[in-house]
């Protein structure tokens, strides 16, 4: 039965359905993620001491699954009902997506401990298999949000539900790479990098720009381009996911290239469309969230030179040793971290009816964020130990940074159950 317009136009979300991700994705990448990866990363570049591959694999999928992943189903929980003006995940479909998206990704990461835990294989495989019912749970929803329109949708409905579905892909991928780590057989020939590509740039990326329709045109104050720029900009960056999840399968050099230069373009497209320093007059916040958000485009835009860098290095150009990894940072510790975080510094206040918590604390880690981003690229400058060394220093940093915007975020929440005539006014703020 379909719902009244003025109700779809705008459903009551359920008080608060956000916080329980948005906790656990600070605190996955407050632990394994930032500081494993600082821990690690120090040892790589200056001490030049090996680091296990499980520890890296570990501080990934921390970062892509427990940050990034919970974050975005979080958040989708609050924005995509009203985005598609229809009626909120219901209670059961919340607890299924928290209870086994917390869990699997506490899963996966013990799996990686190896003969550390006894049963780490066993671990690693519920960890996956949780990960995908979480992400079943949501797609159901944003497929039965697409189906509430009445076939009526934007770009912005394409591209929240093109995300939620490159992030299941995501998920069984990595439940195929798991079992056949575990077991064996055809399944060890997934390879890990096409679970990370369709994570980040199909999933995460797609979420990011139909939320930049909104939220992000808002923050800047640019103009919103028109509805056939923005699709072109949907086929465009969905085009350069799929080129990016294909070519690790078949390890060709050409397609490698074609990956690289495929992203090149997908980020000079989003430059071009939106346009992000065009804003005349970017209002006061409060807080550098606007400039996070600005940060976050510039390192995108690194990202895009040097994925065109690395694209011509695979058909024959001189690059340093350390490109791909450099260019890999530039998308996600510079890129979308800070996207990330300067839509939380908005959104998470916005939601819970409150002003932002100690802005200082909250400015002072994007700060640290984009210095620990810069200072990554130093790894461009492998050859030399002071370029190590910078690069070194960035995870210390990038840990400082995430720990001081999570305490202004987390002391942003409002830990008290909302009165019936506060729940629409945050969310409308918000949103």
């Amino acid at each position: 039965m379909r719902l009244p317009i003025a109700r779809r136009l705008a459903p009551e979300v359920p008080t608060f359905p956000w916080k329980p991700f948005v906790v656990a994705a600070f605190a996955f990448t407050l632990t394994v993620g930032a500081l494993t990866g600082a821990i690690d990363l120090w040892n790589l570049r200056v001490v030049l001491a090996p680091v296990p591959i499980d520890h890296h694999r570990g501080h990934a999928f921390a970062q892509v699954f427990g940050f990034l992943g919970l974050f975005t189903m979080g958040v989708s929980l609050q924005l995509a009902p009203r985005f598609f003006g229809s009626a909120p995940a219901s209670l059961t479909r919340r607890r299924v997506m928290a209870w086994s998206g917390i869990a699997g990704v506490l899963c996966l990461v013990a799996g990686r401990l190896g003969a550390l835990i006894p049963g780490a294989p066993v671990f690693s495989v519920s960890g996956a298999v949780l990960v995908l019912v979480a992400m079943s749970a949501w797609l159901g929803l944003i497929v039965r949000l697409w189906r509430s329109t009445g076939g009526v949708h934007d770009t912005l409905h394409r591209f929240l539900l093109a995300g939620v579905s490159w992030w299941w892909l995501s998920a069984a991928a990595l439940l195929a790479w798991t079992v056949g780590q575990v077991a064996g057989g055809p399944l060890v020939f997934v390879p890990l990098e096409s679970v990370y590509a369709l994570a980040l740039f199909g999933g995460t990326g797609s979420w990011l720009w139909g939320i930049f329709l909104r939220a992000g045109i808002c923050t800047l104050h640019v103009k919103r381009p028109p509805e056939q720029a923005q699709l072109r900009l949907f086929v465009v960056w969905q085009a350069a996911a799929a080129l990016a999840a294909l070519a690790p399968w078949f390890g060709a050099t050409w397609l490698s290239a074609l990956q690289q230069l495929g992203a090149a373009f997908a980020v000079g497209f989003l430059w071009w469309t939106v346009r992000p320093f065009s804003g005349e007059g970017l209002g006061v916040e409060g807080s550098l969230a606007p400039r996070a958000v600005q940060a976050g485009l510039t390192f995108l835009a690194v990202f895009g030179l040097l994925s065109l860098w690395s694209g011509l290095f695979e058909l024959g150009l001189w690059a340093p040793p350390l490109l791909r990894d450099a260019t890999r940072h530039a998308y996600t510790l510079g890129g979308v971290t800070l996207l990330v975080l300067g839509f939380a510094g908005r959104m998470v206040p916005g939601f819970s009816g409150k002003t932002l918590k100690w802005p200082g604390a909250y400015d002072a880690g994007v700060l640290a964020l984009i210095a620990s981003a810069s200072l990554r690229l130093c790894e461009l400058f492998s050859m030399t130990r002071a370029g190590l060394a910078l690069a070194g220093a960035s995870g210390g940093l990038a840990f400082l940074g995430m720990t001081l915007v999570t305490v202004s975020l987390i002391g942003s929440m409002r830990w008290r159950l909302a009165r019936p005539a506060e729940r629409d006014a945050p969310s409308a703020q918000a949103a």
